[in-house]
């Protein structure tokens, strides 16, 4: 049975189109013997990488403490890689692609490829049809306002009435004929004499003989009876 191996390819470098078989491991640097030099890269370290096949047939690449670095796939690695076919390994100015693997690299880089396909999404329930709304209710009629109440007719503002002035109470039909006649002629004086301590009042008009006696009673001023009509009675 053979052992299982590794067929790496220079696809960029000074080594560009040399084909390399790893059967245990392989140590790529300045002071490594063999295809490891790759072609006296100038840009690697004395030791920069190793590429090794494991007991269980699986290849992988790890960085020795290089200056520039090793990358797998355009990223920098600072631990062991395992690698899969098709894979890219750069170490100095040169870059590698990973050609064939080992049967079990090769079965676990296609179950790798099949993981890595995406998951069509499972197809949607259809949803179920929506219910028809129930009908809306009709609205019932809305009801005529009722008739408005006519207003009262307006009452006219109540005139303020004025009651008719009292006659005032003359004392002698002579008196009233001498304040007439004075009207009359156009000429009228008047002689008020007031007694507030015997609470009456003398009135003279046109200078008569005889002047109106007004009386103070009950807080209302009222006309007395003339003095010679009462001297007349007393005397009879």
């Amino acid at each position: 049975m053979a052992a299982p191996s590794a067929l790496l390819e220079v696809v960029a470098g000074k080594a560009v189109g040399m084909s390399i078989v790893v059967d245990d491991e392989l140590v790529v640097g300045r002071n490594a013997e063999g295809a490891g030099k790759l072609a006296e890269d100038g840009e690697l370290s004395r030791s920069h990488a190793r590429i090794a096949i494991d007991g269980n047939g699986f290849c992988a690449v790890e960085d020795l403490g290089s200056t520039n670095g090793t990358f797998v796939n355009g990223l920098r690695i600072t631990t062991p890689q395992t690698l899969s076919q098709g894979d890219t390994i750069e170490v100095g100015g040169t870059t590698l692609v990973v050609r064939d693997l080992p049967a079990v690299g090769r079965q676990d880089t296609a179950q790798s490829a099949v993981a890595s396909l995406p998951i069509p999404p499972a197809p949607a329930e259809p949803l179920p049809p929506a219910e028809p709304a129930p009908p809306a209710e009709p609205l019932p009629p809305a009801k005529p306002a009722p008739p408005a109440e006519p207003l009262p007719p307006a009452k006219p503002p109540a005139a303020d009435v004025v009651p008719p002035a009292e006659p005032v109470p003359t004392g002698s039909d002579t008196e009233s004929e001498t304040a007439v006649a004075a009207l009359a002629a156009g000429s009228l004086s008047l002689q008020l004499e007031v007694d507030f301590s015997a609470r009456e009042a003398r009135l003279r008009l046109n200078h008569a003989d005889e002047p109106l006696r007004l009386v103070c009673e009950d807080g209302l001023w009222r006309v007395a009876p003339a003095e010679a009509a009462t001297e007349a009675r007393d005397s009879a």
